[in-house]
């Protein structure tokens, strides 16, 4: 016996509709299940055995892990029946649930509850049962630490499942036919639960997660075999719910996944970026290599990534390639030079891409505005190249949102890590981890350097996961041994600078904290120096635009001095005549090195350009890296160095002590699933000025172009963490900063 309208409710909803009593089908529960399960049915269909073989599990349980993914996408909302769902997609309820919709659904479908004898026949056994179910329980990566609300919320003491309601019978339905199950149970009155003292939800999932994670000991093939149903289940969620409200049908995504460039079609890109030329020996080497884990060591000027794409074309025809950089800045870059213009389809991936390609005038003829497109998420699918920060990738290993939603891409792809000497230790543990966790798919790392106990790492890893000794390709030897530096020692680096400056060069100084920085360009200024200005503490538009600016400056004739910080490491390509930076650790300094003479060749040598390097003590550096560092300098001397020179010693030194393999919310876990950062937090907060709020709030200008970095906030500014949020972004009033479009930030003093 079915009551129709249970509490009066007259349809169970899973999305939030402006009609909710004639809903649209897909923002239905029984229609949004249909819609997960097609999309996990042509997830499996395309990448089911991709999926397996790169995780490195035997191809031959391709059919368990479609019982998985099947059973996991067909209960994932089940638990959405609830009345305090029901009101709030209705906009009725403002307290939070009690309990979040997954951890409902996991309750109903468990081992000895209401529906679990019921399904266990579309999966086989209790142990398969309970992996589908982590897996829908899963899939909005909040269980289980966050699928309670806290006792002061005002949830209330208790919740009810609609059970009775004639629609979650007919989803029962509909799931009993895809699965191919016999008749569902038919349920008479919901099922309530209530949180008292004596009995609390918290109580049985910590018993459920201790005996399931006795079943699945971490780093187990079944614990594999769930961080891979995991992402399928979810990336099954986001096309269900996105296909529809685009007007697509489950077409899409195959289409999408059997959409990649010919051999050909990746050459060009190689062969538009060498305008004519060939190859060098370096770029063949990488291009030739067939081994599962290359590591190419080359300085600046060797064109690594000309290599990394012939290497994706030759070797890995029909993959989609990933190229992997450390900052949202290089890989802009990356997606400018190589991929915007080019005959493949490509995709500029990180938290500002939009803002980017908006800035720079990126944007495809005819592509829609990723505000506005309803496949956003999921558009990386269908591309042949995809340029992005390396938070992208290596998120997906601490189960953050972009790389479990890359994952249907991602499993049959070939994948290069730029600038991995850039990490920091808990990003290179997470490097580790990828690769250890994914031995079926072909990466390339390159690099300038790499200190020893990181290079012994790769080395100890490949040998381990691959059983190969990791394939080493160091740079042209003309190239890496070419004269390009000359350490100058003058009482004021100002003699250096005017010099330069007079003689028509390019000038580039590096201060370590923006206030040094501005400090610099005040002073070139009183010395009557025209001084360009470039850090982080601006907001994103403006930033935008001096970089460009510094980047015209360096390609025009006649003299240009740029005051910049760290942010000119990575993400300048430039080539500066004399270079003055503060003090900083080695691979600081080789990176802020590689800005100067870029442009001498073995074929066109230019004499070796002067650097001042100026004492610095303090933040953000520790001082035992300082330390090091000034070693490395007095060993270096004053002599004609190549790159060659500036690495040799640097790797022989112990080096950073982050070569160890990480955690991974993704593999570990289990039972649990959130997410974790895969890099170290920096100190700082990102705002939004007083100023800007009425035209973001109006949509004039996107709250991203205007967020504005700064450092934590004064000891004397108190009350900042009470400001107003406008999407996400603190507000700070108009008298606690100065802001110059051409200067950058700073606190006001007190």
């Amino acid at each position: 016996m079915h009551v129709r309208h249970a509490e009066g409710v007259k349809h169970l909803l899973a999305k939030a509709t402006q009609t909710p009593e004639r809903p649209e089908g897909a923002a239905t529960l029984r229609g949004h299940t249909a819609m997960v399960l097609a999309s996990a049915e042509e997830l499996l269909e395309h990448r089911g055995l991709a999926s397996l073989r790169a995780a490195g599990l035997d191809g031959g349980a391709v059919e368990r892990l479609r019982g998985l993914v099947l059973l996991g996408a067909a209960v994932h909302d089940l638990g959405k029946c609830s009345d305090h769902f029901q009101a709030m997609v209705r906009n009725v309820r403002k307290a939070p649930q009690l309990l979040r919709h997954e951890a409902l659904s996991l309750w109903l479908c468990w081992p000895g509850q209401p529906l679990a004898s019921w399904l266990s026949g579309a999966v086989n056994g209790e142990r398969d049962l309970c992996l589908a179910l982590v897996c829908a329980a899963a899939h909005h990566r909040k269980f289980w630490a966050s699928a309670v609300a806290p006792e002061d919320s005002g949830a209330g003491s208790s919740i009810e499942l609609l059970t009775q309601h004639e629609d979650f019978h007919r989803t029962l339905e509909l799931i009993a036919t895809k699965l191919g199950l016999p008749a569902p149970p038919a349920f008479s009155s919901a099922h309530r639960l209530s949180v008292s003292w004596r009995s609390h939800p918290r109580e049985q999932f910590s018993a459920w997660q201790e005996a399931f994670e006795r079943q699945v000991p971490a780093g187990s093939p079944d614990a594999r075999l769930l961080a891979v149903a995991k992402a399928l289940v979810l990336a099954a969620d986001v096309a269900g719910s996105a296909l529809p409200r685009s007007g697509e049908r489950r077409a899409w995504i195959g289409a999408q996944l059997a959409q990649r460039a010919s051999t050909e079609e990746m050459l060009s890109v190689v062969e538009r970026r060498l305008g004519g030329r060939s190859l060098r020996p370096f770029q063949e080497a990488v291009a030739h290599s067939r081994a599962p884990l290359t590591l190419a060591r080359a300085g600046c000027g060797s064109s690594k990534t000309v290599a990394a794409y012939a290497w994706a074309a030759r070797q890995h025809p029909g993959r989609q390639l990933w190229l992997t950089y450390p900052t949202t800045g290089t890989a802009t870059e990356g997606f400018r030079d190589y991929v915007h213009g080019a005959d493949v389809s490509g995709r500029l991936e990180h938290g500002r891409a939009a803002v980017d390609l908006d800035i720079l005038g990126l944007q495809r003829d005819g592509e829609p505005s990723r505000d506005q497109d309803r496949l956003d998420a999921i558009r990386a699918w269908g591309c042949d190249v995809i340029t992005c920060t390396v938070d992208t990738v290596l998120g997906l290993v601490q189960n953050q949102r972009k790389g479990l939603y890359a994952w249907p891409a991602l499993c049959d792809s070939c994948v290069v890590f730029d600038e991995i000497h850039a990490y920091d230790a808990e990003l290179f543990g997470s490097l580790l981890r990828f690769l250890e966790a994914l031995p079926g798919l072909p990466v390339l790392l390159m690099t300038a350097s790499l200190p020893q106990p990181r290079l012994l790492a790769l080395r100890a890893l490949c040998q381990r996961v691959h059983g190969v000794e990791l394939k080493e390709l160091d740079g042209p030897a003309d190239l890496e041994g070419l004269a390009r530096y000359r350490r100058v020692y003058p009482e004021t680096p100002w003699s250096e600078v005017e010099a330069c400056l007079a003689s028509g060069g390019k000038v580039l100084w590096v201060s370590n904290t923006v206030d040094r920085c501005l400090d610099v360009a005040d002073e070139a200024q009183r010395r009557g120096l025209p001084a360009m200005r470039y850090h982080s503490r601006f907001r994103y538009v403006d930033r935008v635009h001096r970089h460009g600016e510094v980047i015209k400056g360096f390609k025009q004739d006649g003299p240009v001095l740029a005051c910049t910080t760290q942010v000119a490491e990575m993400s300048l390509d430039l080539s500066a005549d004399l270079l003055v930076t503060d003090l900083a650790p080695v691979p600081a300094l080789i990176q802020r090195l590689g800005r100067l003479n870029r442009r001498s060749s073995p074929e066109a040598p230019l004499p070796p350009r002067p650097f001042v390097v100026l004492p610095f003590t303090g933040k953000p550096y520790e001082q035992p890296a300082l330390r090091e560092a000034e070693g490395w300098l007095e060993r270096l001397g004053g002599r004609e160095l190549s790159q060659r020179d500036l690495v040799h010693d640097w790797e022989a030194l112990p080096g950073p002590t982050g070569a160890a393999r990480t955690s991974s919310t993704w593999l570990d876990e289990r039972f649990c699933t959130e997410p974790a950062p895969c890099r170290e937090a920096s100190p700082g907060i990102t705002v939004l000025r007083e100023e800007d709020v009425e035209d973001v709030e109006q949509g004039r200008v996107k709250a991203q172009e205007a967020a504005l970095p700064m450092n934590p906030p004064p000891s004397w500014l108190r009350g900042w963490q009470s400001w107003k949020l406008v999407q996400h972004y603190p507000v700070a009033p108009r008298d606690v900063l100065t802001y110059d479009p051409l200067r950058g930030a700073r606190w006001r003093k007190p």
